[in-house]
């Protein structure tokens, strides 16, 4: 190694006795004694200018850090969340963070239960939040803004009878009252928000004889929060119903906005 300095241009150089900037490092010595290193030459060089620029892979940057490479993949950042497909953004206070964009997000599918399930519930108008049943369908989202879209039929509705206003929620819990743990609803009524349906006995009835059949459906956005991945179950208020998880009409899903 050779060090040079020059207490006048008050420059140093590091494998090299022609330092162009306050500190210039040359790893491969092949810099000429005279002159400006070629382009060629500059490619393994590391420098400070005289103005606080850094460059690497050049001996002219012409901003804080300028990286000059031939090859793809020259900055590497690894803090933890650095992931295949993320880019690299800044925080309203300039700090870069990895995130997942939802232009490469896929949209989210339930994966409906198989063998499927039916529940049936028979004189149970106790509708509320406070014991709603589980649909055995949920969805796995990762941290970001969502579309949150269901749809839900319920089937053998007491004939002629008017239940209700009939309710599904987005839970962190798949037992007892809907929990928002980890995500929230963006929508005016926030974490009361809901899907509803009307549950009567003579809606959507085509002849006698078809069982009396209501549908549930909505959609919500809401903000997963957090760094990790969760898990969100679609819960149902409690009324005289059949449901079964493979009837038709049946859907859930979720598409990233962001």
């Amino acid at each position: 190694m050779s060090l040079s300095l020059n207490g006048f241009a008050q420059q140093t150089g590091i494998n090299t006795k022609n330092p162009q900037g306050t500190l210039h490092v040359d790893p491969a010595m092949n810099n000429s004694l005279t002159g400006l290193p070629t382009i060629a030459q500059q490619t393994d060089d590391f420098i400070i200018t005289n103005t606080g620029n850094v460059g690497i892979g050049t001996i002219t940057p012409n901003t804080r850090l300028h990286i000059n490479s031939t090859t793809s993949g020259a900055l590497r950042i690894e803090d933890g969340t650095q992931a295949a497909n993320r880019l690299l953004v800044s925080d309203i206070n300039g700090r870069g963070i990895w995130i997942t964009p939802a232009v490469t997000k896929d949209v989210t599918m339930c994966n409906f239960p198989s063998p499927a399930q039916t529940i049936t519930l028979t004189g149970t108008n106790n509708g509320g939040t406070a014991n709603p049943v589980y649909s055995n369908l949920y969805l796995d989202l990762e941290p970001g803004r969502w579309i949150v879209n269901a749809g839900i039929t319920l089937e053998n509705l007491p004939t002629g009878t008017i239940q209700g206003w009939g309710h599904a929620w987005l839970s962190t819990n798949n037992s007892g009252a809907p929990a928002q743990n980890g995500f929230t609803h963006l929508g005016a009524a926030g974490n009361n928000t809901s899907y509803a349906g009307v549950l009567q006995g003579a809606f959507l009835t085509y002849t006698p004889a078809t069982p009396k059949v209501a549908f549930i459906s909505g959609t919500s956005i809401i903000q997963v929060n957090g760094t990790s991945t969760l898990r969100i179950f679609l819960m149902l208020e409690r009324f005289s119903y059949t449901y079964r998880t493979n009837a038709p009409q049946n859907y859930f899903y979720a598409v990233p906005v962001n």
